[in-house]
């Protein structure tokens, strides 16, 4: 097995997480261990003493990816906006800057849960905790925008945002995708928060037309 030196300065846990990357742009399914080792230029003890087994790297290469993407996510929103309303059109901006990386395959965890086709499949939980931190991401950044009742606005979001994910996938302009997004985004939140405006001039209006009866 030949080494380069790239792959010979990396520790084999290292190598082997950089391999896991197969897991995104093939599948979970389409890459064996064989596969695996020798992109990493691992013996297999080192699959088996890092990680147990192929799922174990899945397992670590998914909650990996989590934990990028959320501080990305995250990072890249605070240094784009300011405002809660400014923060749940960023979300978004970032998306679009995502989705048109020629790398992009799809969302990594829209794609596992499709691929393993089970909601108790622990990938898929791994998958549904990532999800439920976006719509508790777009829930701040609602209240931060003044609304009271973030349900069922986040939850609403964080279904457009997975709608985009996947147009990107089958139609080659992904940045109109987000930026449709972004503009269904903008009139969601801007009905809502018109509707909460208006039921408190409703309940104010009452409230003087109880007191004057």
């Amino acid at each position: 097995m030949v080494k380069t030196a790239s792959t010979h300065a990396q520790a084999p846990r290292d190598r082997l997480m950089a391999a896991a990357g197969l897991f995104y742009t093939d599948g979970i399914r389409a890459v064996g261990v064989n596969r695996l080792l020798e992109k990493a230029q691992t013996p297999v003890m080192s699959l088996y003493r890092h990680f147990g087994s192929k799922e174990g790297l899945v397992e670590a290469f998914l909650r990996d990816k989590d934990s990028r993407v959320r501080a990305k996510f995250e990072r890249e929103v605070d240094r784009l906006a300011e405002t809660g309303t400014e923060r749940v059109l960023a979300v978004f901006d970032v998306l679009g800057e995502v989705i048109a990386d020629p790398a992009y395959r799809g969302c990594t965890f829209i794609n596992v849960a499709v691929e393993m086709a089970d909601a108790e499949h622990p990938f898929v939980e791994i998958a549904v905790s990532h999800k439920k931190f976006v719509r508790e991401i777009f829930s701040r950044y609602l209240a931060e925008a003044g609304l009271r009742e973030t349900e069922p606005l986040a939850t609403q979001l964080l279904m457009l945002m997975n709608g985009v994910f996947v147009s990107a996938q089958m139609h080659p302009n992904g940045k109109e995708a987000a930026l449709q997004g972004r503009m269904a985004a903008e009139a969601l939140l801007d009905a809502a928060l018109n509707a909460q405006a208006n039921s408190v001039n409703g309940s104010a209006v009452a409230s003087r037309g109880d007191s004057g009866g």
